[in-house]
């Protein structure tokens, strides 16, 4: 190949590496003559790549055919990609400098659209995982409508959330209204998205013909029913995306821009329904959380109020929406609702055996433990917090969590326990969702970056980039799509529920001083210090390999991140006859009590890191727990603020290759 590729370099004009190089393909003996002179004679930057042979010409990047005449064009070879482009030999001294800065500018321009893309999608889903970190609804409206005029650039932008179907009388829907500057005509705008964002929702969850699909583009122009003067002339056109987090109520997220804004791309649209979407979801999360604490308190108050438990299921039993079966004391069962009796009847439950034969993992067909009796198992608190599909796969099937509460009279005297089912179908629906979508674009970005990715390696053996004079610039490159490479392998990671392992004996201490060794370079580079304490002799234990390394690289990764200079990290093995324990302790910053308990959610992030611009986007510890997880074992954290953090991952001396047997609760 090195034999067929003539390189010929000219000094900047337009300033040398700006833009991509261009390959030259001519067809003819007389075409790759008028070429070569050509090219010498040329005075742009760009390195330029003459291929004599068509077979080695690249499948992607600008390329310019060069022929004798039309009828020696293959019109597939053009129209393969936008970045190829044709000259006849006739034109080559006149036209060839030309037609290759027209083909840099092409390249360097869909280049910037995809980065801007990309930084785009990053953006909304960042702002997606603000919105589920909401814990009141007016925390997550504002989040919501600030988020979205800033992501998206919009002259204005409001969340409009309907009122719990299922919340006492006097509920309300929320609008929430984020002008865009502090003009009089940004006023404008905002008071009529304000006064008519209520009927547009109520208009189009009407008259579905009204919206093309999950968003649809509002226009003064075209005189839309739907829009109803909404925007006026300050604003000539702009977003309706629904919101919709389940049943019949609806909201809606309505984007205003200026008139002399340009149409929004058909990209745009779908990021604004796919934050419209998340937004309901985050809605269906708060509803629940909110009728959970609710029925949990009214069952309390009854039982403070009448000192009976009999009296106190009678009275609520059938008139709460979930389903409750009380055990008195001995923990027998006395008494369920019609709810529950609905559920039980999905699992195929006998009586006469206590047994269900319709309960299944998050796949909604692989059946768990044959005959398990979940409301038993979560009473002895082995199965509290699960979701499980209930339900023949052939006919209906409901998700369904069971947690168990004990009731107590007032002087603390125990009156029995109950376990409480909530119905979660729609949350798990919406999970099911959400992690096809991460899966679906984190492989359509997987595929280009792993060819990026390849074809810069195929560079750095074959070139001397120092040499050529943009060393810096290509490693640069180079890291930052190792990076996003790396990223989106997690993202991948945790768009699963199953989680494969590789179960091989493996001496853990050697493991263990492997990712040291490698990430000290690094942790020193930033002025820390990283220590290794492990037994002097082999630790043998039989787990998966990569999975345990990138458990240890991630605890060690963010250890460096939330410690700063002079700090001090610890990696520490210890084992007995049952169990190693891996633990990574800091001097850092630490981390308050109240993030602690959502540390291991997907996406999470505590608030002091978001504020100081720590780099993450809270899936490391998510995929910790979750290899942790598979292989049978816990993971435990131990901070306090200013005085640093310790994590603790304890492991079987041999794990089973069993895969997670549910979707965790948490999205």
């Amino acid at each position: 190949m090195a034999e067929s590729l003539h390189r010929h370099r000219a000094s900047a004009v337009t300033g040398e590496g700006d833009g991509p190089d261009v390959s030259i393909l001519p067809l003819t003996p007389l075409a790759v003559a008028a070429v070569e002179r050509a090219v010498g004679a040329a005075g742009f930057g760009a390195e330029v790549v003459v291929i004599r042979d068509a077979a080695e010409a690249p499948s992607r990047g600008p390329m310019l055919v060069v022929a004798d005449s039309l009828n020696d064009l293959d019109p597939e070879t053009l129209v393969s990609s936008v970045h190829r482009d044709y000259l006849l030999v006739t034109d080559v001294p006149q036209q060839l400098s030309v037609r290759v800065g027209l083909l840099r500018e092409r390249a360097r321009r869909r280049r910037d659209e995809l980065e801007q893309a990309e930084e785009l999608r990053g953006r909304a889903m960042a702002l997606a995982s603000e919105v589920h970190a909401a814990r009141t609804a007016t925390d997550l409206a504002r989040a919501a409508s600030d988020g979205v005029r800033s992501v998206f650039g919009a002259r204005a932008a409001v969340v409009l959330l309907p009122a719990d179907p299922d919340a006492a009388s006097g509920a309300h829907p929320l609008i929430w209204v984020s002008p865009g500057g502090a003009s009089d005509a940004d006023a404008a705008v905002a008071d009529r998205l304000r006064s008519r964002s209520a009927q547009i929702a109520d208009a189009a969850s009407r008259d579905a013909s009204k919206v093309d699909g999950p968003t649809v583009e509002l226009s003064v122009e075209d005189g839309s029913a739907l829009v109803g003067g909404l925007f006026g002339p300050e604003a000539l056109h702009g977003i309706f995306a629904p919101i919709e987090p389940g049943g019949a109520a609806k909201g809606a997220l309505v984007l205003a821009d200026g008139a002399r804004a340009p149409r929004r791309t058909s990209f745009e649209r779908s990021l604004v329904a796919f934050v419209a979407a998340q937004i309901g979801r985050a809605v269906s999360e708060l509803w629940l959380s909110e009728r959970q604490q609710r029925t949990e308190t009214e069952l309390q108050r009854l039982v403070e109020e009448m000192g009976d438990l009999g009296v106190v299921v009678r009275s609520v039993a059938d008139a709460v929406n979930v389903g409750v079966l009380f055990y008195d004391t001995e923990n027998r069962p006395v008494l369920h609702n019609r709810m529950l009796a609905r559920l039980l009847t999905l699992t195929g439950y006998d009586p006469q055996t206590g047994r269900s034969d319709h309960v299944y993992a998050s796949d909604r067909n692989t059946r768990v433990k044959r005959g398990k009796n979940i409301l038993a198992e979560t009473l002895e608190g082995d199965e509290r917090g699960l979701i499980y599909w209930i339900g023949d796969p052939r006919g209906e099937q409901r998700a369904v969590v069971t947690e168990a509460h004990t009731i107590t009279r007032p002087d603390g005297e125990r009156l029995g326990s109950a376990v409480v089912t909530y119905d979660v179908t729609d949350l798990a629906n919406a999970i099911e969702i959400r992690e096809e979508y991460l899966a679906t674009v984190s492989h359509e970005l997987r595929t280009p970056l792993t060819s990026i990715v390849g074809y810069l390696d195929l560079i750095d053996d074959g070139f001397d980039v120092e040499a050529l004079g943009f060393g810096k610039e290509f490693r640069t490159i180079q890291h930052s799509a190792d990076q996003m490479l790396a990223l989106i392998r997690d993202l991948l990671s945790t768009s699963t529920s199953d989680l494969a392992l590789r179960i091989e004996p493996i001496d853990l201490a050697a493991l263990l001083t492997q990712s040291v060794t490698t990430f000290r370079p690094v942790v020193e580079a930033l002025h820390q210090t990283l220590d290794l304490h492990v037994p002097n002799t082999t630790v043998l234990v039989h787990l998966d390999r990569g999975r345990i390394k990138q458990v240890v690289d991630n605890l060690i990764s963010n250890a460096s991140k939330y410690t700063a200079e002079g700090g001090r990290i610890l990696v520490r093995l210890e084992f007995d006859d049952e169990s190693v324990v891996i633990s990574v302790a800091d001097n850092g910053r630490g981390i308050s009590k109240s993030d602690q308990a959502r540390l291991f959610d997907r996406f999470f992030r505590a608030r002091d890191a978001r504020d100081a611009a720590i780099q993450g986007v809270g899936i490391g510890l998510t995929i910790v727990k979750t290899i942790v997880d598979a292989h049978g074992g816990t993971v435990g954290v131990d901070s306090e603020l200013g005085r640093g953090t310790v994590f603790t991952v304890r492991l079987p001396i041999r794990a089973e290759a069993s895969p997670l047997r549910t979707l965790p609760l948490r999205p």
